[in-house]
């Protein structure tokens, strides 16, 4: 799927340097929490590697992709065999996208077609009593949504003219999976301070990959959003967002807030070792996060980096280098940590 930060070219990096403070065979045993799990892209892998996953985002549409990744197992498989063919038999249904998110409506995120069968695609998912099956639809859903979106990739605007992939009826797919795994794997949406002093859950490793700048995620992905939500919300203006401010507005996307939010975070976390992704583009420099690191934790910080191609709509910014830096800030604490799942 498009999503701004994705880490999913960057998770055996990532998790080949978790393998130099824990080797493979005690991941099992071990609770990974990802802080802002986004796409869901890094929760996914440490499912597939045996970890025991807490997902954690402020939207909602992040734990049903990672609910949705984890609920196949052998009972309901040919079950939602059936579903997927079911979905791409549908007919067009008049819902909240085809009335708002159409060419009819004067917003090209789809066009008249594809709005009305995602509208008959959510009335159908609905009426599913089966939780495990009605979120690895969603998921399904969601990926099927952003091969045929009329975006750059983010949502908070569409194109004036449909480019090619926008004009090609919408496709229902079997979309990747970890068989039997949902007894493993917890999904959040909540303020991750809020989570973290539940007393909840102690996680082993914490996994942080913040909003690096300004940009809000709320009305980047506020179709997935209103898709998973089905609650036919008001909306505004010429793109037709959704109250993303009430539901999803992060402090990370605030340089005043985000240093301290970074503190906080990590003072509240059970974990032993910590990991926190960020870029040469960011509201906080390299040094910033190092000397906080240093300075509160008083402890040995290493920090990674890889050169990354910047995303797309970046890319025509003037006086901007293609790459950038991907830093991977890394330490420890909390040794005598203990996982209650």
């Amino acid at each position: 799927m498009d999503y701004i930060g994705s880490k999913e070219r960057l998770n055996k990096w990532i998790f080949g340097i978790i393998e130099q403070y824990y080797s493979r065979d005690t991941w099992g045993g071990l609770t990974f929490l990802d802080a802002c799990s986004g796409s869901g892209a890094v929760s996914k892998y440490a499912i597939k590697n045996n970890f025991r996953v807490v997902a954690n985002d402020l939207l909602e549409f992040s734990s049903v992709i990672i609910s949705g990744f984890s609920s196949v197992n052998h009972s309901n498989c040919i079950d939602i065999e059936r579903h997927i063919r079911n979905l791409n038999n549908l007919q067009s249904e008049e819902g909240f996208f085809s009335k708002n998110y159409s060419y009819t409506e004067n917003r090209l995120y789809f066009t008249d077609k594809n709005a009305g069968l995602i509208d008959a695609a959510r009335m159908y998912i609905d009426k599913i009593k089966n939780k495990a099956i009605r979120n690895y639809l969603l998921y399904c859903s969601i990926e099927a949504m952003t091969r045929v979106m009329n975006t750059t990739g983010v949502q908070a605007a569409f194109l004036k003219n449909y480019k090619n992939r926008a004009k090609k009826l919408i496709e229902f797919r079997m979309e990747t999976y970890c068989l039997n795994a949902n007894d493993r794997v917890k999904v959040y949406n909540k303020d991750i301070l809020e989570l973290l002093n539940s007393k909840n859950l102690r996680e082993d490793i914490l996994y942080i990959d913040p909003p690096y700048n300004e940009r809000q995620y709320g009305p980047n992905y506020h179709l997935y959003e209103t898709f998973v939500k089905n609650d036919n919300p008001e909306i505004k203006g010429k793109t037709g967002l959704r109250n993303w401010q009430g539901e999803s507005k992060s402090k990370f996307c605030s340089r005043r807030n985000s240093l301290n939010l970074l503190k906080d975070i990590i003072q509240a976390t059970t974990a032993y070792l910590i990991l926190i992704s960020y870029n040469s583009d960011g509201l906080l420099s390299r040094e910033e996060i190092e000397n906080m690191l240093i300075n509160n934790f008083n402890s040995e910080v290493t920090v990674y980096c890889k050169r990354q191609r910047r995303y797309k709509s970046d890319n025509e910014r003037k006086n901007k280098d293609d790459l950038l830096k991907e830093y991977l800030f890394c330490f420890t604490k909390n040794r005598d940590s203990q996982q209650i799942f």
